[in-house]
């Protein structure tokens, strides 16, 4: 599940990086866009399987839980900056 969301990040990225560059360099970062998006799923796609066979569980709410924790660390401040998290002091 983490592993998704460190790929949805990376397509977020990319989609706002794309419309401000030359061509060329545009279409590199749709073609990483849309890696980024197939990665994501394939995480997810993973975490369901794993969790479906070992407990029958629904991974829902555990994609919801971490939302919430990556939602908390992007919009909290961060004195120790990293390039993933917090917004720096």
């Amino acid at each position: 599940i983490c592993g998704a969301y460190i790929e949805a990040r990376s397509c977020e990225r990319f989609a706002v990086l794309a419309p401000h560059v030359d061509k060329r360099l545009n279409d590199f970062y749709v073609s990483l866009l849309r890696s980024e998006a197939r990665h994501y799923q394939d995480y997810l796609t993973l975490a369901e399987s794993i969790a479906t066979s070992t407990s029958g569980e629904d991974i829902t709410e555990r994609v919801a839980f971490f939302g919430e924790v990556e939602a908390d660390l992007i919009s909290s401040s961060d004195d120790d900056f990293k390039f993933h998290s917090g917004v720096p002091v």
